[in-house]
This record gives C-alpha cells, structure tokens and sequence, in this order.
C-alpha cells in the first residue's frame, strides 16, 4: 500500500510544537533561522503570541517562550485583537493565565465588534482564576458593550442571570463594580 499522505509543512510542525509545548523544538528552529519569534504575518499583523491561540491552544510553555524572547504581549492585529483576546476566544485559560502576569492589559478593546478580553469570560466560566485575575489587573467590568447601552456586567446580568455556569462569574464582576 502507499502512502499518499502529504507530510506536514514546517508552520504545521511549529503548530503543533507550540501546541505540545515542544520548547526544543521552537529553541532549534530559531537557532537553525527557520523560526522568528518577532516574525508579523504582513496581512492581519499577527506576532507570535497571537499565532499561538488561532488555530489550537498553545501550552503554558509556549507562551512563555514567546514572553521571554520579548515578543509583545499587547500587541494589535489589524482587527485590534491581542494575544490575551485570542487566548481567551480559543478557551485556554492557561495562556490567559501567563499573559496576564506578563502584564497583558485586559482593557484593550478591539476595532470590532469583540470588545475587551473580560467580555469572553463565559467561553471560561470554570476558570474563576483567569476572571479574578483580568479584574486584579483593572479589568472593567462597566465596560460598554457595543450597541446594547449597557455595561458589560449589566449584560451579563440581563442576559445571563439565569445560567447556572455564569452566576459565580457575575458575583465575582460584581465585587468589582
């Protein structure tokens, strides 16, 4: 029988380092010239950082190898979204985690419609850690949500009041307000 599988590109391979946190993989590939951490995707203006939450959640590791060679943690591609956006979008709380520490701001708002980091909270409603930790760092819980005038925690309570899974995350928002 033959094979006729296509094997995996180099970016595939980066991806899947990044996702497994395979630290001496990205160390040799950097080291070899194959991998720059400071590399901008010329279209949407993605670092990194923001490469390591699109397409699979990136492990802890991964961001902090990112974080230690100097690549921006509040960085905006072209939508206006950092990496703590796409972290929070792709679910991995773990890598919201490490950004926020790195002194990722959870105030930057997009260029779009997807508001500020504290407004993807319920994709993570389990991780109480990330929220408190967005809220430590000043995150703004009376944020205004485009085209509902109202703040983030009164949409939150409006609209979400009766979901089992977001009542601890609107309790701790509304020691905040």
């Amino acid at each position: 029988m033959v094979n006729n599988l296509t094997p995996p590109s180099f970016e595939e391979k980066i991806a899947e380092a990044e996702e497994l946190g395979d630290i001496a993989f990205l160390q040799k590939a950097e080291s070899e010239g194959k991998l720059d951490p400071f590399r901008i995707s010329p279209n949407e203006k993605w670092n990194s950082l923001h490469r390591a939450n699109i397409w699979n959640p990136s492990s802890p590791e991964t961001i902090r190898f990112y974080i230690d060679k100097g690549v921006p943690v509040n960085a905006q591609d072209i939508y206006g979204m950092t990496p703590l956006h796409y972290a929070m979008r792709a679910e991995n709380g773990d890598a919201a985690m490490v950004l926020l520490e790195a002194g990722a701001d959870p105030n930057i708002e997009t260029y779009t419609d997807q508001g500020i980091p504290l407004a993807m909270i319920g994709g993570i409603p389990d991780r109480l850690d990330v929220l408190k930790a967005m809220l430590d760092k000043g995150a703004d819980v009376h944020h205004p949500v485009k085209n509902a005038n109202m703040s983030l925690l009164d949409f939150m309570k409006t609209y979400f009041s009766d979901d089992q899974s977001l009542k601890p995350v609107i309790a701790l928002m509304e020691q905040y307000a």
